[in-house]
């Protein structure tokens, strides 16, 4: 079948119409492509491109010699500008039903090398991902996207130890790297020696070797992590990330609560230029994950609703990072409950937080809203934003 790819979807399909929409993975803009239907849904179906009958303007020479077949890095045939536009399109289309009147910023990035942390898959002493939206194996020898030393770390690891297994790995910035590898086929002779700590998970056993977390310092201070705590992923642009998100502030912040706060990496940030404006104030940040909480400074564990809940006093700013679920529905009920003055969002999921916004605009403004491309060549999003309450 013959069709032209019209706009691109969040999720990283490409978009035609042939009397229901089509999404055609490894597509862009201006493609006419010959494709076959894999999926077929009522309303919507896959497909895949058998040829391309004329390229996209927008596409160029993909950098990486596996783009296409595996399932990371889905917008490498696009030219970077363009994929930050494709990001805005989907953002603006996202808050359609939102008033928002003013322009949305955007933060670039390096597109290599990039990702101070990963997730891969070993299978028999080889390293790779998974072919995308399937469960095929793709053998890699390199990442073009992900820290060159920490590739070789990796690579090296799984295959003079002939693992097989799934492997998270993450780099700092004071030259250490912590890894967590779950081994599925048992291996007792494994060498450690290639980071300067892991967990080795093995059928029911667990041990250490090394040490078990580090810091990352930051433009505002030292972030603890592990291998066990989320951290953001983009090594250039983990200072303007922090720097973005707390601008916000100002001298008329005396209370504040931090809900989803991690391990720490925005809360350094928030106490820092609070610090910096001479006020007296009070933080409250909290996290659910014990593994998080266990290895921060001053963030209680506790679930976000039931921080809310024990607010009894007027909030300034209530700052926001939920994962992609975004925010629960209790937690929404107690930010109308509560009515802090002002609310910063960060964001990894433009319809998550369009569905928030939606369920908040009776009472709040969106004032400000920025893209922050941590995830060059991918389809993910972080958004930064800022929310007003109507008075």
């Amino acid at each position: 079948m013959k069709v032209e790819i019209i706009d691109t979807a969040y999720g990283g399909y490409g978009v035609a119409k042939e009397g229901k929409v089509i999404f055609v993975a490894h597509s862009v803009e201006g493609y006419v492509v010959d494709i076959s239907i894999n999926k077929e849904n009522k309303n919507f179906c896959y497909a895949n491109i058998n040829s391309i009958i004329q390229p996209s303007k927008h596409r160029i020479k993909a950098k990486c010699k596996y783009a296409g077949i595996c399932g990371g890095c889905v917008f490498n045939h696009i030219e970077y500008n363009k994929q930050l536009e494709i990001k805005k399109s989907i953002v603006l289309n996202s808050i359609r039903n939102i008033e928002y009147k003013n322009k949305i910023n955007i933060i670039k990035s390096p597109n290599e090398h990039y990702r101070l942390r990963v997730n891969m898959i070993a299978q028999n002493g080889n390293i790779g991902f998974y072919k995308f939206n399937t469960n095929e194996f793709v053998n890699i020898d390199e990442c073009i996207i992900l820290k060159e030393k920490l590739f070789c770390k990796i690579k090296n690891f799984v295959n003079h130890s002939n693992i097989t297994g799934n492997i998270y790995a993450i780099e700092s910035n004071n030259d250490k790297t912590l890894s967590f590898a779950d081994i599925i086929k048992q291996n007792k002779n494994i060498d450690t020696s290639y980071f300067d700590g892991i967990t080795i998970k093995q059928k029911k056993k667990t041990k250490i070797y090394g040490i078990d977390k580090t810091n990352y310092n930051t433009y505002f201070g030292e972030v603890p992590l592990s291998h066990k705590s989320f951290f953001q992923s983009n090594h250039y642009l983990l200072d303007e990330f922090q720097k973005s998100a707390v601008k916000y502030f100002n001298e008329y912040d005396k209370n504040i609560v931090e809900l989803y706060a991690g391990s720490g990496f925005f809360s350094v940030a928030i106490k820092n230029k609070l610090e910096s404006l001479n006020i007296d104030y009070k933080l409250i940040s909290s996290e659910i994950s014990s593994d998080a909480v266990k290895i921060a400074k001053d963030i209680i564990k506790e679930d976000a609703s039931e921080t809310l809940k024990k607010i009894n006093y007027n909030v300034d700013s209530l700052f926001v990072d939920p994962p992609r679920e975004g925010l629960d529905k209790k937690v929404i009920e107690n930010i109308i409950r509560i009515k802090p003055k002002k609310i910063i969002y960060i964001s990894c999921n433009p319809m998550t937080f369009s569905r928030d916004i939606n369920l908040l605009k009776e009472y709040y403004q969106l004032i400000d809203l920025n893209i922050i491309d941590m995830f060059p060549d991918t389809y993910h999003i972080e958004l930064i934003s800022c929310l007003k309450l109507i008075k």
